[in-house]
């Protein structure tokens, strides 16, 4: 079974290009930025780019060929209103970081398999914590299991600190399904280097 992923807040495809590389299809976009967006028709010819998230229904992703139980629905959202180097407004008030209730929206419209969700570190602390646990309780609420780890692009490959919030969802199951996605055997073995000082060689976006 060949999984089909409907990708929101997309920028340059980053995310779409790691899951086509694990065998996925990328079936939609959703990206408002002209310049990524123009990066992304170039990547992914022929497949459909929306560029308001707000405007995306369910209707469009079954329209690209996007089914529920075949389709992973990721998005990296934007991280503006829950980094340490933002405005902290957080998922209530932000007007950047709150258009994940629009992810929200599709989970409850459209109810796909599998659910991929990007993020700073930040999205842990923000709100005293209340933010990401706003995150899971909205996938709980719409019957998805979750498991969620800290990754750094430094162990695995990229000669860049870059640490990330990765959530990973599955409609249906309990925690142990998403968990053995991030905590399957190539990713097991690269876990966050040890006895870095803290604060050095952070990347400015790492928050």
């Amino acid at each position: 079974m060949t999984l089909t992923v409907a990708s929101m807040f997309s920028g340059i495809g980053l995310i779409d290009l790691g899951l086509e590389r694990a065998g996925m299809k990328t079936r939609v976009l959703c990206e408002n930025d002209k310049a990524a967006s123009t990066v992304l028709a170039r990547r992914f010819p022929g497949i459909p780019i929306h560029p308001d998230i707000r405007e995306l229904t369910a209707d469009d992703l079954y329209a690209a060929g996007c089914q529920p139980d075949t389709t992973v629905a990721a998005a990296g959202f934007p991280c503006q209103d829950l980094s340490i180097a933002g405005s902290r407004r957080g998922m209530g008030e932000g007007t950047r970081s709150g258009l994940f209730w629009h992810v929200d929206r599709l989970l409850a419209e459209f109810a796909p398999r599998w659910v991929l969700l990007e993020n700073v570190p930040g999205l842990l602390s923000s709100h005293s914590g209340r933010d990401m646990g706003a995150v899971l309780g909205a996938l709980a609420d719409r019957g998805y299991g979750y498991a969620y780890r800290v990754l750094d692009a430094q162990n695995f490959g990229v000669p860049q600190r870059r640490r990330r919030v990765v959530i990973v969802g599955h409609l249906g199951e309990s925690w142990a399904a998403p968990a053995q996605v991030l905590l399957e055997p190539e990713s097991g073995g690269r876990d966050s280097a040890q006895g870095r000082p803290a604060g050095q060689g952070a990347a400015a976006d790492d928050r």
